[in-house]
């Protein structure tokens, strides 16, 4: 597994778990399963999306030294 697509999902299950579990904790709001299986598939891609971008700005600065 490539090291973006690792920390990218690290990233994902991190904020999945702070934006579907505690943030509805907090507030006192039930848990709706519909509302936690469709958040998966969405921290999933935004996780993927942060992990290759902070590759990206990774990779630039390494080329610009």
């Amino acid at each position: 597994m490539k090291k973006w697509v690792r920390s990218g999902l690290v990233w994902a299950g991190i904020l999945y778990i702070i934006t579907m579990g505690f943030f509805p904790l907090i507030d006192h709001e039930g848990f709706n399963l519909e509302k936690l299986l469709l958040g998966i598939p969405v921290w999933a891609v935004v996780g993927l999306i942060i992990g290759y971008l902070f590759e990206k700005k990774h990779k630039r600065k390494v080329i610009s030294k």
